[in-house]
């Protein structure tokens, strides 16, 4: 037994302006209910994996690796490649999902708010969370490799955790606005979320062909030989001479997050959801 469909033109009924006061405890409801889940706890182990290695790698081994190499493997590498897209994944494509799943949408959905709004609101909760996520993971793992690994590179420490954790952030725009738009387009947005990851993200953006600069890993990848300049940044075969300019990655990030993010505001306030009643489920 199902409930009637909830339509999207009941938004039109909604007042003009909106209830700031309601958006304020929409994105404090959000915040609260993605740190208590599951989710949060397997993706702080996952997030705590470059650390780990680092630590492993230093320690276990004859031959310590210098700091430049671990920050390049690890900070530049495995986490924007793996870690920020899957979390991003996990996050942002069950934005409306989850509560689909958990019967929570019809409550969400009398809040006095614009449809088009509320998954906004969502989804800046989530983009709050993956970055604060990302941003200590990044503190620690710098942390620990300047104190485990050979030839630290002390100075400019701060700078560099501050650069790398922006670049991050800009990364998670573009993959929170791009898995938002997928959750609500398929239910099996984790399989195509992973297959995306590894093709476009891991496999295409590592050819040096035109379509890579259909990527998001490109424009970090740009923005990474521009900002920090990594000794081992030549094996990403990039050529900075015909590269976009860093402002151009910065705003081709952020632009393309946004219309992505507006595309699936506006495709969630025209769709229709069925939700089981709990006499029916």
């Amino acid at each position: 037994m199902k409930t009637p469909t909830v339509v999207a033109a009941d938004a039109a009924l909604l007042p003009r302006s909106p209830n700031l006061r309601a958006l304020a405890a929409l994105l404090v409801l959000t915040l609260r209910q993605q740190i208590h889940g599951r989710r949060l706890l397997v993706l702080s182990l996952l997030f705590a994996l470059p650390g780990v290695l680092a630590a492993v790698v230093s320690l276990g081994s004859r031959f310590v690796p210098p700091a430049e190499s671990l920050e390049f493997a690890l900070l530049l590498n495995l986490v924007p490649h793996a870690l920020v897209p899957l979390a991003a994944l996990l996050y942002a494509a069950g934005i409306i999902q989850d509560d689909v799943e958990e019967q929570t949408l019809t409550y969400l959905l009398l809040r006095p708010l614009p449809r088009q709004l509320l998954y906004l609101v969502k989804l800046l909760a989530t983009l709050v969370v993956t970055s604060l996520l990302t941003a200590v993971s990044t503190a620690a793992t710098l942390a620990v490799i300047t104190l485990v690994a050979s030839a630290p590179a002390t100075s400019g420490l701060v700078e560099r955790a501050l650069k790398t954790a922006g670049l991050l952030l800009l990364a998670q725009v573009g993959y929170g606005g791009l898995f938002g738009l997928l959750g609500l387009l398929t239910r099996r947005s984790l399989v195509v979320g992973i297959v995306y990851i590894v093709l476009l993200e891991g496999l295409l953006a590592s050819l040096d062909t035109v379509a890579r600069r259909l990527t998001v890993m490109y424009y970090f990848r740009v923005l990474v030989l521009r900002w920090l300049d990594p000794a081992s940044g030549k094996e990403w075969s990039i050529d900075l001479a015909t590269a976009p300019e860093a402002w151009t990655c910065v705003l081709t990030l952020l632009g393309v997050g946004l219309l992505l993010a507006t595309a699936a505001a506006f495709f969630f306030a025209r769709s229709e959801f069925h939700m089981k009643t709990p006499a029916g489920s």
